[in-house]
């Protein structure tokens, strides 16, 4: 029987930032430490969000993750693909970067943010006592030259110097204090410096510090299924929001039951709400205006006319009427049309050939391991075909583990949770009990899997000793 300490936890609300107008000083939420804001890979790792997390992230919060902008050459692009390209291109943690926008200019949560708001998003070369019609910083004008400007600030001005000197241009560096706004503080790290050389008060980075908590270091990985022991409500958790399942159903439809983790409302109370989980997925959805919707696990894809609607077989009898706020919640997905192939996602293999295959909208991936089946296909049917009818889908990626699975291999102990397709270990079994995890549900599986799966940083649970602490 494996043991492990029992510590209570409780995620604290994150106060908002509040200025005395007698003192002018800020009130500072509970457990903040200005001298450790972000650590280093919070500012660095170009891996915290997968390309789609990131458009997925945006469509959950605002309007941002449909607009489009031009980019520095000229060419018209998706404002994710902006921000994505400036991650990998100058190795910056894409969370980072939104976190960085909203603080600025709200740009992430505002549902109609402004030209303005756009061509300054990042806050870049306006000082507080600066003019924005100033003609020597109308270079740094645009929604792509004001990420593109912030992130080489960061790695290629900020980071050279602390590495070459210790010291940023504004005088901050890792065990350096310095004044700010009447505040001694010491930067533990090569973050918390850079933070306050590119905002040198004590508001805009606890704000930034907010927005980084609300959002990111909640108490379960994305792709969790909690329900409340107060309420009995169950709760989808993904990006920083809570949303619950409107039925059984629904509930069945995305997950097995015995996966659900349960949780007391405080350790929920720091998620948003966001819209009910109406129907299960694959529901064929009609919109008032008569556009017909297939519903998966990630969007919802318009099946464009009623001859692509019949030759996947589905069925009119099957179709329920919505309102359109009923669909709002769910990212448009590629249309479904005659020329489209297995929406709905098909098992496939060669004859004479063990190997299986998911494929999906023309592109098929590799099934490297049986457990695959037994988690995510069991009962499903397996189609033979031949090799130059299977060949003639094009390559993917390998199929991976979905968000919250908890799995290990056979010739290690160590226990790991998938999140956004990161392999991250569970240190403890304090860590995993706290959670609510139960130890049936890790499954065991070759490295081969486990490979397919970068590893990503240890999950951690700060208890409510190292809250008050700031740790």
């Amino acid at each position: 029987m494996r043991k492990a300490l029992v510590i209570l936890c409780c995620i604290s609300l994150v106060l908002p930032t509040t200025l005395n107008a007698a003192t002018g000083t800020t009130a500072l939420p509970d457990g903040i430490d200005l001298n450790l804001l972000l650590s280093d890979n919070d500012m660095f790792d170009p891996n915290g969000l997968s390309r789609a997390g990131l458009t997925n992230f945006l469509r959950s919060k605002g309007t941002l993750a449909d607009a489009r902008l031009p980019d520095i050459d000229g060419i018209v692009k998706p404002a994710p693909e902006i921000i994505w390209r400036v991650a990998q291109s100058y190795k910056i943690n894409p969370k980072y970067l939104l976190v960085l926008i909203q603080k600025e200019q709200s740009l992430v949560e505002d549902r109609s943010p402004s030209s303005d708001q756009l061509d300054w998003a990042a806050g870049y070369g306006v000082c507080d006592s600066c003019s924005k019609n100033d003609p020597s910083i109308q270079e740094f004008k645009g929604f792509a030259s004001q990420i593109e400007w912030a992130a080489k600030q960061h790695r290629e001005k900020y980071l050279i110097q602390l590495l070459s000197r210790g010291l940023t241009i504004g005088g901050q560096g890792i065990g350096r204090t310095v004044n700010i706004d009447g505040v001694p503080v010491t930067p533990a790290n090569h973050a918390t410096a850079m933070l306050y050389s590119y905002t040198p008060h004590i508001r805009g980075n606890v704000n930034l510090w907010n927005i980084w908590k609300r959002w990111f270091s909640a108490k379960f990985p994305e792709g969790s299924v909690v329900r409340s022991l107060e309420t009995d409500t169950t709760y989808l958790i993904r990006f920083g929001t809570k949303r619950p399942f409107a039925s059984p159903a629904v509930l069945a439809s995305m997950t097995n039951e015995s996966k659900v983790l349960e949780a007391h409302d405080r350790d929920l109370a720091n998620y948003s709400d966001g819209d009910p989980l109406k129907f299960p997925t694959y529901s064929l959805l009609r919109e008032p205006s008569g556009k017909i919707y297939l519903l998966t696990s990630d969007s919802k894809r318009h099946i464009e006319t009623m001859v692509a609607f019949k030759k996947f077989g589905f069925n009119e009898d099957e179709i329920v009427d919505v309102e359109k706020n009923d669909l709002d919640s769910y990212p448009e997905g590629t249309a479904i049309t005659q020329a489209t192939e297995f929406p709905q996602g098909v098992l496939m293999k060669a004859k004479g050939s063990s190997g299986v295959w998911y494929v999906e909208d023309g592109k098929r991936h590799a099934l490297v391991d049986a457990v695959f089946i037994s988690l995510y296909f069991r009962g499903r049917r397996i189609l033979n075909v031949s090799k130059n009818e299977l060949d003639k889908y094009e390559e993917g990626e390998k199929y991976a583990l979905h968000d919250g699975e908890l799995v290990k291999s056979a010739d290690d102990p160590s226990v790991y949770v998938i999140e956004n397709g990161l392999r991250r270990p569970i240190l403890s079994g304090e860590v995993f009990e706290k959670v609510g995890w139960k130890w049936k549900n890790i499954v065991t599986v070759p490295d081969r899997v486990l490979s397919i799966h970068q590893l990503g940083e240890p999950f951690r649970v700060r208890t409510e000793q190292q809250l008050a602490a700031g740790d």
